[in-house]
C-alpha cells in the first residue's frame, strides 16, 4: 500500500509546538550548541531524540566517505527515527549548522513518552515510520551489497535487510563503485560477495548474524529482572501476543530468528485480511505490527533462535543460538512451520539460485519475462502465482491433488483461473531438476499425460509445512507430526486455554499449534486472545493479572 511521496514527507517531518516541546522538556535536557558540534554520529547506537530549539541542524549521510546533506532541521525540528525504539545503530550523523540550543531526549526516555504521553506518541511514532520507509526507498548507501545478482548469498542479505527495514542497495561487482571496493583487496575476485557497511567497514561473505552485529541490529541486552512474557517467533501470531502483551502492561520480549512476520511476511499480498479492501503485503503488515509492539514498549530481537527451553527457579530460561538466555515469567511459542522441500536429488545445489520459498520483489524480478513454476494448493501457493504473473511470461501452478477447490480461497482460485499467464495443472507433480550452476529446467509429470521438460527461471515451493519445534522435544507435548499439542486436560498444567501446552506457562499459537486454522487473521487472533491466559496463570502464581 504506497504513500504519495508529499503526504509521505509530510508524516516524517512535521514542527513540534510550543506547547509539544514543554511536554518533552521533562525527559530531556536543553543544552547550548556551537557550529559544527556533532549530536549524533553515524553508527551510534545509544543516540538520542534531538529537538531544534533555537538556531540550525543538519542530518549528514557519511556512508559514501563524502558528506551529504540530507536533510536540515530548524527551531521545532526534531531528529531520529526508528532505531530510536528498535535499537539500531544511527544511519546517518547530526551536526550542527548554526549554533543555538536543542533538548536532548535519551532512548529509554523516548520510549517512555510514547509510552505516557499519547499527544506526543501519534506524532513521533508517525514520524519515525515515515522516516524508515523513505530511508528504504532511497537505496540508501549505509549497506551495499556488491555480487552476483544470481548469487544465492545475495539473495540471502537482500532478503535479510529488506525483510527488517535496513535501508540498504545492491550493486553488481561490475559496477565502477563496486570495483573500487573490490580492488581494496588484490587480487579482486569478482565472485566474492562483500558488504560495505557506511563506507567503510567491508564484510565477505557474511552471516545474517554477522551482518546485524555490524549493523547494530543485533538487539541482544541485557536483562535485569525477567520479562513478564517471552514470544518466541515474531509471524502474526507472535507479534500480536507481543502488542496485547506490552498494551496490557506486561513487560514482553520478543524474538525470531530471521526478521519479523515470520512466513506471512514473505507473501507478497493478503487480500481476505479484515479492514485491507485492496490488500497489503505480509511485510508490510508485520513492519506496522512491529511499530505497534515497540509503541507499547515491547522490545524486539533478531536474528535469534530459539535452541532449548527449561524451567529454572520458577521462571522459564529460553536459550538462544549464540548462547546467551532470555528469562521470563512465562512463554508463548509462535514460531510457526516452514515450507517443506521437494525431496529431489541435487535439490540443494539450486535453492536460492533457482528455487525459492517466497514470491517478493526481490525474487520476482529474477524471473521477469520469463516462465516460472509455483507447486502447492493452498492460499500462499495461489498469492505466489497471482503475484509473479505481474512480470513473469507464464506462470504454471502445479498442484498434486485433483482439485484447488478444498485447499484455496475460492475468490484466489477464481482469479488464476482467469489470469491469462497462469496455467494450473492438477494431478500434477514435480519430477526432476536440471541445469549447471543454476536452475534451468524442470520436468513435470501428470497422471494424465507424459512427463514433460520445461525451461525455467525458477520453481516456487509451496507445498505444505513443517512445525518449526526442534527445539521442544522432550520439553512440550508434540503429536506424530511435531505440532505443539494446546488445549487438552492436562490436570496441574493450569487455567483451561485453547492455547495452554502440557507445561503450566507456556503457550502455543499460530501455525505451531496442532489445532490450528493457517490463516493470518486466525493466527493474529489466537495471539491476541492468548494474553488473557497469560494474565491468569500469573495472578495464579501470585504475578501480574
Amino acid at each position: 500500500m504506497s504513500v504519495p511521496e508529499t503526504e509521505l514527507r509530510a508524516r516524517a517531518f512535521p514542527k513540534l509546538t510550543e506547547e509539544q516541546i514543554d511536554l518533552l522538556r521533562a525527559f530531556g535536557e536543553v543544552r547550548r550548541t556551537q557550529t559544527d558540534e556533532v549530536l549524533f554520529e553515524l553508527g551510534d547506537r545509544d543516540y538520542p531524540l534531538v529537538v531544534v530549539l533555537a538556531g540550525s541542524t543538519e542530518i549528514i549521510d557519511r556512508s559514501e566517505r563524502v558528506d551529504r546533506i540530507v536533510n536540515v532541521g530548524e527551531p521545532g525540528d526534531f531528529h531520529g527515527e526508528l532505531g530510536l525504539l528498535t535499537g539500531q545503530t544511527a544511519f546517518a550523523a547530526c551536526v550542527v549548522r548554526e549554533p543555538g540550543e536543542v533538548l536532548v531526549v535519551p532512548q529509554a526516555a523516548v520510549r517512555e513518552v510514547i509510552a505516557m504521553i499519547p499527544a506526543l506518541s501519534d506524532i513521533l511514532v508517525i514520524a519515525f515510520e515515515a522516516r524508515r520507509r523513505i530511508l528504504m526507498g532511497s537505496a540508501a548507501s549505509s549497506l551495499t551489497i556488491i555480487g552476483p545478482e544470481e548469487s544465492p548469498t545475495v539473495l540471502r542479505l537482500q532478503e535479510f535487510a529488506a525483510r527488517n527495514r535496513i535501508p540498504h542497495r545492491w550493486l553488481a561487482p561490475d559496477d565502477p563503485f563496486a570495483m573500487q571496493v573490490s580492488f581494496m583487496e588484490w587480487p579482486p575476485n569478482p565472485n566474492l560477495v562483500r558488504v560495505l557497511i557506511r563506507g567503510y567497514q567491508v564484510l565477505r561473505e557474511p552471516s545474517n548474524i554477522q551482518l546485524a552485529k555490524a549493523l547494530g541490529l543485533d538487539l541482544g541486552f541485557e536483562q535485569e529482572a525477567s520479562a513478564d512474557l517471552v514470544v518466541v517467533g515474531a509471524g502474526p501470531a507472535g507479534l500480536a501476543a507481543a502488542v496485547y502483551g506490552a498494551s496490557e502492561g506486561l513487560s514482553t520480549v520478543a524474538v525470531d530468528d530471521v526478521a519479523i512476520g515470520g512466513q506471512a511476511g514473505t507473501s507478497s499480498r493478503i487480500e481476505n485480511y479484515l479492514g485491507f479492501p485492496t490488500g497489503i503485503s505480509g511485510g508490510e503488515l508485520a513492519f506496522r505490527a512491529e511499530v505497534q509492539a515497540l509503541k507499547f514498549g515491547a522490545r524486539v530481537a533478531v536474528p535469534r533462535e530459539a535452541t532449548a527451553l527449561r524451567r529454572e527457579n520458577g521462571h522459564f530460561v529460553v536459550r538462544l543460538d549464540d548462547k546467551t538466555e532470555l528469562r521470563g515469567r512465562s512463554v508463548v511459542i509462535a514460531t510457526g512451520a516452514r515450507y517443506r522441500r521437494l525431496g529431489l536429488p541435487e535439490q540443494d545445489r539450486y535453492e536460492g539460485s533457482g528455487i525459492y520459498y517466497a514470491a517478493t520483489e526481490l525474487e520476482a524480478r529474477r524471473c521477469r519475462g520469463r516462465e516460472v513454476i509455483v507447486v502447492g494448493g493452498g492460499n500462499s501457493a495461489g498469492q505466489a502465482a497471482m503475484f509473479l504473473a505481474e512480470g513473469a511470461r507464464c506462470v504454471r501452478l502445479v498442484y498434486r491433488g485433483p482439485a484447488l477447490g478444498r485447499s484455496m480461497s475460492q475468490y484466489l482460485l477464481s482469479r488464476l483461473e482467469h489470469a491469462p499467464t497462469v496455467k494450473i495443472q492438477t494431478n500434477c507433480d514435480v519430477l526432476e531438476l536440471h541445469g549447471e550452476e543454476r536452475l534451468e529446467a524442470v520436468t513435470i509429470g501428470s497422471r494424465d499425460s507424459e512427463p514433460e521438460t520445461i525451461p525455467v527461471a525458477a520453481i516456487f515451493v509451496m507445498i505444505g509445512a513443517d512445525p518449526c519445534t526442534d527445539w521442544l522435544h522432550g520439553v512440550v507435548e508434540l503429536d506424530e507430526r511435531g505440532f505443539v499439542r494446546t488445549g487438552m486436560d492436562w490436570g496441574d498444567a493450569g487455567p483451561r486455554s485453547p492455547y495452554q501446552t502440557s507445561v503450566r506457562g507456556v503457550f502455543a499459537v499460530g501455525d505451531v499449534r496442532d489445532a490450528s486454522v493457517k490463516r493470518v487473521a486466525s493466527a493474529v487472533g489466537e495471539g491476541s486472545v492468548v494474553v488473557q491466559a497469560v494474565h491468569q496463570y500469573l495472578a495464579a502464581e501470585g504475578g501480574k493479572s
